[in-house]
């Protein structure tokens, strides 16, 4: 049995796959059938599967080793959206666009080995109460990463928010947001889902949306982040504190994270802060505390002294943060520099 197996009946791209199979030593075997599908499926053969065939293979279970090709006709031309949606269900670890995906086919027809590489670092912001902010630093951190040259994954935790993409001004970008990827599981790869979301200000970002949406799964959300361990440098995650506190319905088990807690110059938002900041203690979560200024009332070392916690920054009060986010513009001036500062400290640039 050949080792790779091209379901299409497309004759220009079974001409083109098997080119670029023959000049790696490689032979393919075509078929172009439902049942010749769903009999190599259950086997460890690779199988590239054409965008003209790809709808007999809907209802199958996830399996490793597949490919799907499409041909790009333009070079700005994206890869639709249905596409996407039924490689994740089926698994693929990548969606070709041809002839521009000839060397990463090529290569991987020859069983090349890819490394995965250095995990990225996970940081999740959340607030001690609703408005703290928590959603805005998010944002303003991930944005400081990748001016750091990192490469950054935005998940918006709060599926039923509103959508994270509306502080970006990302309302109306074409990508995946979270509704498509609520049933997600197993290993995403890098190829397959990177270039379908919305990037604004060359962040990757898994936003809400504005319509109802079931929560995702707990193996979805072990995808996406695993996904954004392996696909980039950086995974920034706003997460709403009632979820924070559920940390058993999001987090794999294995997961190294770290957890600012945001925390207004208010009372009530001490007081949340100090029930939150027990339970975590209480499950083994370590969280450092960001003091956001609201007002003069209070000081950064009367909330530590509260919480009997060290204040790891204080964002300074500026108006113009919350006008620029309610624009969907990204903050600027000292909140700016303020996330400049937490984040070049935080990857000890």
């Amino acid at each position: 049995m050949t080792s790779t197996v091209l379901a299409s009946t497309d004759p220009i791209m079974i001409d083109h796959v098997r080119t670029l199979a023959l000049a790696g030593g490689k032979v393919v075997e075509v078929i172009e059938r439902a049942d010749q599908i769903a009999q190599r499926w259950p086997t460890d053969q690779f199988i590239v599967m054409g965008a003209d065939i790809v709808d007999q293979a809907v209802g199958l279970p996830k399996r490793r080793n597949l490919a799907i090709v499409h041909w790009q006709y333009a070079a700005l031309e994206v890869v639709p959206t249905q596409l996407w949606q039924t490689a994740l269900q089926l698994g693929a670890e990548h969606v070709v666009a041809l002839p521009e995906g000839d060397a990463w086919l090529a290569e991987r027809l020859t069983e090349a080995v890819v490394d995965d590489g250095v995990l990225a670092r996970v940081l999740v912001v959340s607030g001690a109460c609703g408005g703290s902010g928590a959603s805005t630093l998010a944002v303003g951190l991930a944005i400081a990463a990748e001016r750091a040259g990192k490469k950054v994954l935005l998940i918006d935790g709060d599926i039923h928010g509103g959508g994270l993409d509306l502080l970006l001004g990302a309302e109306a970008s074409v990508g995946a947001r979270w509704p498509e990827l609520v049933h997600t599981s197993g290993r995403v790869s890098t190829e397959t889902l990177l270039p379908a979301l919305p990037s604004p200000h060359r962040v990757a970002l898994i936003s809400g949306a504005r319509r109802v949406s079931e929560s995702p799964t707990l193996p979805a959300w072990e995808s996406i982040i695993n996904f954004g361990r392996h696909a980039c440098d950086v995974v920034v995650i706003d997460m709403p504190r009632e979820q924070m506190l559920n940390k058993d319905m999001w987090a794999p088990r294995e997961l190294e994270c770290e957890l600012w807690l945001v925390v207004p110059t208010r009372i009530r938002a001490v007081a949340a802060a100090a029930v939150a900041l027990e339970h975590y203690r209480t499950h083994g979560v370590h969280a450092e505390v960001i003091v956001r200024q609201t007002n003069r009332s209070m000081s950064a070392g009367d909330i530590s002294r509260a919480l009997g916690a060290p204040v790891r920054a204080v964002l300074p009060e500026d108006a113009s943060v919350s006008l620029a986010a309610e624009l969907g513009e990204l903050a600027s001036g000292g909140y700016a520099k303020a996330c400049n500062l937490l984040i070049q400290e935080w990857l000890k640039l």
